[in-house]
């Protein structure tokens, strides 16, 4: 096989929109998948199918010599193996701690003036009724592992916790239900030259899923300061060369506490497409490839709205409306992203 220049693991929208990013670069891109119908498919040079045992994804680490994620749910064998053998973007030792909640949350309230919401480990039905009474008697149980768009959580109190007696409590953690003013989320590219924050975007979810980002967020000076200087203070302990999401609360004083963190590009940051002078996706790139990136320097205000389950099947009249993008997802389901679309605000 010839060489590429960037192996993607991860075939869905965010590795599409580094498929193009790589391309608009005049450089090549590999996708490793495991379906068969996946998003970045018409937009990559080459691809190869597999899960993460087979023989498949050794072809997918020789194919380049520089490697970044679209998904952070990737054994940690194969993210090991890739950094032992190539160049990962964010490192494995980044990503492994972005996979455990328990383990993220342990890091971030590690650092000076980064703190999260309170929480505390389950491992079993005991754990849960002595975490409930010290978080007063409510909380959201969460899977520490492979948690995305609501999945794997729970919401407990002291009306419905024994229905949770005879739950099976592999990696849980339970936290605080808190009584916060809003959403908002940062993203960051680093380099060891230089580094590119977003500014603050607020973020309304339904259901656990994101529906809508709005740019700029609606918080003060001082409050947008901080939370750029809590990402910036989180990417300088991880060490960070790529791309980083923190996502956040606003509390109602205006402190910031700190949700989670992902590894790689975000759906927050879609609207930097076309509002942007450099997309979070370009300056991925720049990040593993150029060695600094560029301030992103938004033109307008703006927001990006997601398309969910069967409102994708309004997408003609949308694209005549809005700059719309197709995720090209072949089965519709309720709470799947199908695309999404930016507008002027």
């Amino acid at each position: 096989m010839k060489k590429f220049d960037l192996g993607i693991i991860g075939g869905g929208q965010l590795g599409m929109f580094i498929c193009q990013a790589a391309k608009e670069l005049s450089l090549t891109s590999v996708v490793y998948s495991n379906t068969e119908d996946f998003s970045a498919q018409r937009f990559c040079d080459h691809f190869i199918v597999g899960n993460y045992s087979n023989e498949s994804i050794n072809e997918f680490i020789e194919s380049s010599d520089l490697f970044t994620i679209e998904t952070e749910n990737i054994p940690k064998t194969v993210l090991r193996k890739i950094n032992r053998r190539k160049k990962l973007f964010p490192n494995s030792d980044i990503v492994e701690i972005c996979q455990n909640r328990f383990e993220e949350k342990n890091f971030l309230n590690s650092i000076d003036n980064v703190s999260t919401a309170r929480f505390r480990l389950v491992k079993n039905f005991k754990d849960l009724e002595e975490s409930l009474k010290f978080l007063g008697n409510q909380g959201i149980l969460k899977s520490c592992k492979f948690g995305y768009d609501g999945k794997g959580q729970y919401f407990i109190n002291k009306l419905n916790y024994r229905e949770f007696e005879k739950f099976s409590f592999d990696e849980f953690i339970i936290e605080e239900v808190l009584d916060f003013k809003k959403e908002i989320s940062v993203i960051i590219c680093k380099t060891n030259q230089n580094f590119s924050i977003y500014p603050p975007v607020e973020n309304l979810h339904k259901n656990s899923i994101l529906r809508k980002t709005t740019y700029p967020a609606k918080i003060n000076k001082r409050t947008s300061e901080n939370a750029k200087n809590i990402a910036l203070s989180i990417s300088s302990k991880l060490g960070l060369v790529g791309i980083l999401t923190v996502e956040m609360f606003v509390m109602k004083d205006n402190s910031i506490l700190v949700n989670e963190l992902a590894p790689r590009p975000h759906n927050s940051g879609h609207w930097s497409l076309d509002f942007c002078e450099t997309s979070q996706f370009k300056n991925l790139i720049l990040s593993i490839f150029d060695g600094k990136v560029k301030n992103p320097n938004p033109t307008q205000n703006c927001k990006m709205i997601n398309i969910i389950g069967a409102d994708y099947k309004k997408k003609e009249q949308l694209k005549k409306a809005y700059k719309f993008y197709d995720y090209f997802k072949g089965e519709i389901r309720p709470l799947r992203k199908m695309g999404h679309y930016t507008i002027k605000s």
